[in-house]
C-alpha cells in the first residue's frame, strides 16, 4: 500500500484523477469499479476535464442502499448518474448497474456476481472509507463474504438518510464482495471526511482483522492511499 497524504480534499482528488486518466490511457477500455459518496465527488469533477479519454471506459457500480428506489436522489444509481456517467457520457452499453429492491433478489444478485468473475479481475476499483473500517457495504463482522451479496448496514452507515431505516426490514445495502475488491488490478482508496480518524489509524497498524475490512487491503499488491488527514 502506497500512503500518499496531500494538503486538502482538492490535491486529494486532483491526485486520484490523475491515476485514473493514467491507466484509462494505457487501456481505454478497462473496468471502472465506482464507488459513490463525498470521498470520490472530487475526483469524479477532476476527471470531467480529461472528458476524451474515457470513450471507451466500462463501469460497475460498487454499491447500492436497499429500501429506497434506485431513483431516488440519496441513491448510489442516482449519484453517479449525476457525478460520473452523465458527465462523462458513458452510455448503457459500457455501464452494468442493480437493483436491491428486485421482484427476484437472489437471481439479479446472481447476474452481478456471473459478471464479475467472466469480467474478472476488474481493472480499477475506487474504496472510501466508512467511519467503521467498512469499504463498500462490506462491514465489520464475524467473517466477511467474498462474493457480491446483500449486506446488513450498520448503524453509522445508515446515519446517510433516514429513510433508509423505513423499510420492512433491517436497513441493507448490495455491494461487491472482498474476493472482488482484493482481485482488481489497481485499488484508489480515499480517505477523507469527518470522523474517519479511528479507521485510518486501525488500518495504519498493517493489523489484518475483520473487524476492519479496510485493514484487508494490506494483502493487496497495488493500493493507492491517498488521504488529506495529517
Amino acid at each position: 500500500m502506497r500512503i500518499s497524504r496531500v494538503a486538502n480534499y482538492q490535491e486529494l482528488s486532483a491526485l486520484a484523477a490523475s491515476y485514473i486518466v493514467e491507466e484509462v490511457k494505457a487501456k481505454p477500455d478497462l473496468l471502472f469499479c465506482a464507488a459513490t459518496g463525498g470521498s470520490p465527488t472530487g475526483m469524479y469533477a477532476e476527471m470531467r476535464k480529461e472528458k476524451e479519454v474515457f470513450h471507451q471506459m466500462r463501469v460497475i457500480k460498487m454499491d447500492e442502499w436497499g429500501i429506497i428506489p434506485s431513483e431516488h436522489p440519496d441513491s448510489c444509481e442516482s449519484y453517479l448518474q449525476k457525478h460520473l456517467l452523465e458527465p462523462l457520457d458513458i452510455p448503457a452499453n459500457r455501464y452494468v448497474s442493480f437493483d436491491p429492491n428486485s421482484a427476484v433478489p437472489e437471481k439479479e444478485i446472481q447476474r452481478i456476481e456471473s459478471y464479475i468473475q467472466a469480467n474478472s479481475p476488474m481493472d480499477i476499483c475506487i474504496l472510501g472509507l466508512g467511519k467503521n473500517g467498512h469499504i463498500a457495504f462490506n462491514e465489520p463482522a464475524e467473517f466477511l463474504q467474498p462474493g457480491f451479496h446483500k449486506a446488513t448496514l450498520a448503524e453509522s452507515t445508515i446515519q446517510h438518510d433516514p429513510a433508509l431505516s423505513q423499510g420492512a426490514e433491517p436497513a441493507f445495502g448490495w455491494c461487491v464482495g472482498m474476493q472482488g475488491i482484493l482481485q482488481s488490478k489497481k485499488i484508489i482508496f480515499l480517505v477523507t471526511g469527518k470522523g474517519k480518524e479511528a479507521a485510518l489509524e486501525q488500518i495504519l497498524t498493517k493489523q489484518i482483522s475483520t473487524d476492519c475490512p479496510a485493514s484487508f487491503l494490506w494483502l493487496h499488491s497495488n493500493v493507492d492511499l491517498i488521504t488529506d488527514y495529517q
